[in-house]
Order: structure tokens, then C-alpha cells, then sequence
């Protein structure tokens, strides 16, 4: 499981406290060092952070992230 963030994100500071409330462990990518990452993400099609990639998929959709983490939380 990997989160893409930027430095300054309000929602990714969420998703990353959902994520620990979850006990759950993700590589943590921050797409302002990382312009790999940033070209992949842009290149997917998204221009804004975070995105969850869980098994090859990006999810970008606040509800759907909560869902994920939620369903393999379980």
C-alpha cells in the first residue's frame, strides 16, 4: 500500500491519521521530492493528492480511500 502526498495537504494528514488509527502500515510518497512519483500520478491522469495505491490501483476519491482502509482493516 502506497499514499502519495504533497508537504502541505490537509487531506493527506487525514488519510494518514486513518491509517495509523487502522494500525495500518503504507510507504509514504511525497510527490514534492519525488517527481517520479509526481510524473506517474500526472500520467494516471490526476493532478491532486492523495492517492491510495493499493494492488496497482490509484484511488484519489476521499470516500473510496476511507473504504479501502477500512475494508483491509478488517
Amino acid at each position: 500500500m502506497k499514499l502519495y502526498t504533497k508537504t502541505i495537504c490537509p487531506k493527506c494528514l487525514w488519510v494518514k491519521s486513518e491509517l495509523e488509527e487502522a494500525n495500518l502500515q503504507a510507504e509514504i510518497i511525497n510527490i514534492d521530492q519525488e517527481t517520479e512519483a509526481l510524473q506517474r500520478i500526472q500520467s494516471a491522469g490526476f493532478s491532486s493528492v492523495p492517492i491510495l495505491e493499493i494492488n496497482g490501483e490509484l484511488i484519489a476519491e476521499m470516500p473510496r480511500i476511507l473504504q479501502q482502509i477500512e475494508a483491509v482493516a478488517k
